[in-house]
């Protein structure tokens, strides 16, 4: 496996790769919580979210996508900024394999710098609704552990309006008195469930989901709503 660490090398050459016959499109919205893996990064907050994306003909693509976050009185972050690279490869007629490689960076609070991180993801998917992938987060957090998700979907779509099925399993592969997701060091995994509803139109995205995990509240974790709206724009 291609180190995680050789990120910028990726993001470049998909970069020079992909610009000159590329669709290049981005997006600017709001939504009532950022919530990640079934975790909120804005304490229930509303926040902004932006991005732009570069995709070829080829199967490669690549982008930035960045997010206010709040972490009330834990911290003073204030944004979090992601670049990503991919590659979409056709199999045999609806099956299609997904690669990619996030950089997760953090800003507002140089103590927390350190928290950047890389993610590595690999994904099945059938005719765009089905999808069962894994991931995993290299030093999750800054901290001396990696992520490790196993996850499945499936969408319904109808004339409309879309409905998603989502289920994940997160699991660190060793914990400490700082990395865990309990009471105490020995809960390395928790369960994440959300079901969706998404319609488009016009080139707005508007978007309910319902989300829960079995983590407690001192992870911002249980059950949640949020509600987001995006505008898309065409660039090339």
């Amino acid at each position: 496996m291609v180190s995680l660490r050789r990120l910028p090398l990726l993001f470049a050459l998909c970069a020079t790769t992909t610009l000159s016959h590329a669709d290049i499109t981005a997006d600017l919205g709001l939504t009532s919580e950022f919530v990640r893996d079934g975790i909120s990064q804005t304490g229930g907050n509303i926040t902004w979210q932006a991005g732009t994306t570069a995709t070829h003909s080829s199967g490669l693509y690549g982008g930035i996508w960045g997010s206010g976050i709040d972490h009330r009185k834990n911290d003073d972050l204030h944004s979090e900024w992601d670049g990503y690279a991919g590659f979409h490869l056709p199999l045999y007629r609806k099956w299609s394999i997904d690669s990619s490689l996030t950089r997760f960076t953090f800003y507002g609070d140089k103590d927390r710098r350190a928290d950047a991180y890389n993610q590595g993801a690999l994904r099945l998917l059938w005719d765009n609704n089905f999808t069962a992938g894994y991931r995993i987060g290299e030093g999750y957090y800054g901290s001396d552990f990696n992520l490790h998700t196993l996850e499945t979907a499936y969408i319904f779509q109808t004339k409309t309006f879309s409905i998603e099925l989502y289920m994940a399993n997160h699991r660190l592969d060793n914990t400490d008195d700082d990395t865990n997701f309990g009471d105490s060091t020995s809960t390395d995994d928790y369960w994440h469930f959300r079901v969706g509803v998404a319609r488009t139109y016009n080139h707005w995205d508007y978007r309910l989901n319902l989300e829960r995990t079995n983590l407690g509240k001192e992870f911002d974790g249980g059950t949640s709503m949020q509600f987001s709206l995006h505008r898309y724009f065409r660039i090339w």
